[in-house]
């Protein structure tokens, strides 16, 4: 079953938090926003780097990961048009301590982190969206980490390829095996064994770097159980699942 089409909102932006703006007093703020492509790989964030842009996402994924001394990464969040790429220095610290990078190639807009930062401090509707986007990444680190700790690989991988399908909104995803070993923080032997597994079950088809969803509510009983949460938390947030907000 494919995701929920989304249409465009009435603003004209997909991307929650830039809806909002244009919904509200503080959309001279968009003056400011410059369209910008987001391709595979494209990195958006390093650590401790000097952060002058937020990234606003109207397609794609972006993937913050944490990195260990030895270069190993894993995980910590995922983000797609309901925020944005930046959240540290929103808070008033520079300098992110994650690497973030575009998974699925998409556009956005950016916007200079001096204005964004000076408008969310004033309060008001977009402010309030802000603090929605960010206690859902924290509802999504703290869930990530607990499945990363005691679920299998094979569940945490369905669970994984479900959240990314709501986000971009397809079945089809492009992902290479390294990838996917890193996302669900395991080796990618351990990685290629589980996504063959769900092949020769019939839930999902991989060829050439190319993940197919085929039967989404069979993969949605193999996910472990942090997907449903996920998307309910999501839902509680929001009012809405994932790949319906507008």
């Amino acid at each position: 079953m494919e995701p929920k089409h989304i249409s465009t909102s009435q603003s004209g932006y997909r991307n929650r938090i830039l809806a909002r703006i244009s919904a509200s007093e503080s959309r001279e703020l968009l003056a400011q926003a410059e369209p910008i492509d987001l391709p595979l790989g494209k990195v958006l964030r390093e650590p401790a780097s000097a952060d002058k842009f937020l990234y606003f996402l109207e397609e794609g994924m972006a993937s913050a990961t944490a990195l260990s001394s030895a270069g190993a990464s894993v995980e910590v969040g995922l983000i797609g048009r309901e925020g944005f790429v930046g959240i540290s220095s929103v808070l008033g610290h520079p300098g992110s301590p994650h690497h973030t990078i575009m998974q699925v190639a998409g556009r956005g807009f950016s916007l200079p982190t001096g204005s964004f930062r000076a408008e969310f401090l004033r309060g008001g509707p977009m402010a309030h969206a802000v603090h929605d986007f960010i206690y859902a990444q924290l509802a999504q680190a703290a869930q990530t980490a607990l499945c990363n700790r005691l679920h299998a690989t094979e569940p945490r991988l369905a669970r994984w390829l479900l959240m990314t399908s709501d986000i971009v909104e397809a079945d089809t995803l492009q992902l290479t095996q390294e990838f996917l070993a890193q996302m669900i923080g395991a080796e990618r032997s351990t990685a290629t064994i589980a996504a063959g597994a769900l092949k020769r079950a019939g839930l999902i088809d991989y060829h050439r770097g190319l993940v197919t969803i085929i039967n989404r509510p069979m993969l949605e009983d193999a996910a472990c159980e942090c997907y449903s949460l996920l998307r309910a938390q999501f839902r509680a947030i929001f009012g809405a699942d994932r790949a319906s907000v507008g």
